[in-house]
């Protein structure tokens, strides 16, 4: 006699963010899914997240973490896949064992591990250079100068397609836009490239009813800057 499958429920879901940190492609994603959730603000900037309440959660201090039922993930591109494969019709990641999705991990991993090291080096050299001077100048500069061919990278990689995988929005594309706010912050002091393509992909993202509705919860903890662009379009809608 065969056993009949049971229904798989997608757990309870806690994302705990800072503002305007990478956990915004997660919150958005999340927001995007339509599951339900909690968004918790751990400040990065107040020093929560090395506070003993969350270090119970993340030993780490990193943001995002995501509370899923008794279980507790970590890494935004585990985050963002985990959330894609809970609402799989959503379409925010391609099906597994597709060529789509080794694409969709190919630019995640290259976020991760090389676009937001850089942007890193730029806000906090310290990290690489310790306190020394003179080490946390070179750091900077150097990761200043691989930033503007990495802006670069992204306009090649993206070419004429509406977003990150072809004509769809996904959760790369989320990720994306967050580094794409920050190649706006004051902290670089580089000449950066024309990024139109980036731009128009930054666009569409920002043009999204759920994006509006994470960036306003996130600014209504912490009112942070927008690109001018963006920024303009808020004032107009008030």
């Amino acid at each position: 006699m065969q056993q009949a499958a049971s229904t798989v429920f997608p757990p309870k879901l806690t994302l705990y963010y800072s503002p305007k940190a990478c956990s915004l492609a997660s919150h958005i994603v999340l927001e995007e899914s339509r599951l339900s959730y909690e968004a918790i603000c751990v400040d990065i900037r107040s020093g929560a997240n090395v506070g003993p309440d969350y270090l119970k959660i993340n030993p780490s201090a990193i943001v995002p973490a995501l509370g899923a039922g008794d279980a507790v993930i970590t890494e935004s591109q585990a985050i963002l896949s985990y959330i894609a494969d809970l609402a799989l019709e959503s379409g925010l990641m391609p099906r597994p064992g597709t060529r789509e999705r080794a694409r969709a991990h190919e630019w995640m991993n290259w976020i991760s591990s090389s676009l937001h090291v850089t942007y890193r080096s730029i806000f906090r050299p310290q990290t690489y250079a310790g306190d020394h001077p003179d080490a946390i100048s070179a750091v900077r500069a150097h990761a200043e100068k691989k930033l503007v061919k990495m802006l670069a990278e992204i306009e090649t990689r993206l070419g004429d397609s509406s977003y990150a995988l072809g004509e769809e929005f996904s959760a790369v594309d989320a990720y994306l836009f967050v580094f794409y706010l920050w190649s706006f912050d004051e902290r670089i002091h580089a000449e950066l490239p024309a990024r139109s393509r980036y731009g128009a992909l930054a666009a569409r993202v920002w043009a999204r009813d759920a994006v509006r509705v994470v960036v306003a919860r996130e600014r209504a903890v912490r009112a942070y800057e927008l690109p001018p662009h963006f920024a303009s379009e808020l004032t107009t809608e008030k």
